[in-house]
């Protein structure tokens, strides 16, 4: 069995992939730059071990995986949030295998127009361009903006008027102007050997954070998105967790961007999780069993605690076999509540404020 490590151990997700290597009998190691990340608790974990901020200080967090890789021998080195980026940009010199693609790949990918040029002719695409060309402000309400190097969906402006777009007026280089569509949002995540599709989940986020990240996903399954994920994934020859934000409108799918890391949709594979990534099949994920991250719909939405939604589905944070980060996950929020002060900014914004890539050299 592999040695395997995983960095951006505050997220869900996170956990769930250590709990699915660690069934499989992998030994899990996993990073971060928080005292306290969530999967920190997990009992699946061999160890926890703090690395610098990448995007405070890349050459002091490159330093830290390499020494990590070699002193315990780790065989794959598994990037899960937005560090995956600046892992990406010294995959070449790691002593293991990395699971992700190259940077530039990865940096397109993650930028909102030019992805949108990668996309052309696997899925339909909205109407986008780059707010240094956008003139029609008087009709500022039928686009969505949204900064090129952004996440959670925190920054995006819908449905407003043009005195309520100062930001895209103001530094029209940061910012698309995207034809706003109506229809059923859809959010796939997959995992890719070498352009080899190993697994495949797709689900509806019936509830969000705001306007964010979805908290509850229910399975939905699309063969025409399947088809399209699947022949771009295979064009580019990805390697590693490649997620994207569809909207269904009527027969059509338009895909309105990619984020090439984990997303939620980890969950909805379950136990079939760690063998997306080591064995030669594709697992697709059938299960209609909804998860959902119950303690932070909870707090963000309270009254969905007597919804028949809410006891049906199964919490991502609870384990019978791992109960400590589930016990232990209020240390996680109420690190995320001091930072967001001492910084002054959402927890949203503070969340990844150490490990997000935003176009900068590096």
């Amino acid at each position: 069995m592999s040695s395997i490590l995983l960095t951006g151990a505050r997220a869900p997700v996170t956990l769930e992939l250590c709990r699915a290597f660690a069934q499989q009998g992998h030994r899990v190691f996993l990073a971060d730059v928080t005292r306290f990340p969530l999967a920190r608790w997990s009992g699946f974990a061999v160890d926890y071990f703090r690395i610098p901020a990448p995007a405070q200080n890349f050459s002091a967090f490159s330093a830290a995986l390499a020494a990590l890789i070699k002193v315990h021998h780790i065989e794959h080195l598994i990037p899960t949030c937005e560090e995956t980026f600046y892992v990406s940009k010294i995959k070449d010199q790691l002593p293991c295998r990395v699971w992700t693609s190259d940077f530039d790949v990865m940096v397109q990918l993650h930028h909102k127009h030019r992805f949108l040029d990668l996309a052309q002719g696997f899925f339909h695409i909205p109407a986008t361009q780059s707010c240094t060309t956008f003139e029609d402000w008087e009709n500022a309400e039928a686009y969505v903006f949204k900064p090129v190097f952004s996440r959670f969906g925190s920054q995006v402006i819908i449905g407003q008027k043009r005195h309520k777009c100062q930001e895209p007026q103001q530094h029209p280089r940061d910012w698309v102007a995207q034809e706003r569509l109506f229809g059923e949002e859809i959010c796939v995540y997959s995992i890719w050997r070498q352009g080899k599709l190993g697994g495949f989940a797709a689900y509806r986020p019936v509830h969000r954070v705001g306007k964010g990240s979805s908290i509850y996903f229910e399975r939905y399954f699309h063969q025409g998105i399947f088809e399209a994920v699947l022949k771009f994934g295979q064009h580019l020859n990805f390697e590693g967790q490649l997620s994207f934000d569809l909207m269904l409108c009527k027969d059509e799918v338009y895909v309105l961007e990619c984020n090439p890391r984990s997303t939620s949709g980890a969950h909805l594979l379950g136990d079939d999780l760690a063998q997306c990534f080591f064995s030669e099949q594709t697992i697709i994920h059938h299960s209609t069993k909804a998860k959902a991250i119950k303690t932070a719909w909870l707090l963000t939405q309270p009254w969905q605690g007597f919804s028949p939604a809410f006891y049906a589905a199964q919490d991502v944070v609870w384990h019978p076999k791992d109960v400590a980060p589930f016990i232990l996950q209020g240390l996680s929020m109420l690190e995320l509540m001091y930072l967001a002060i001492r910084h002054r900014q959402s927890m949203i914004a503070v969340s990844t404020r150490d490990i997000e890539f935003n176009g900068q050299e590096i």
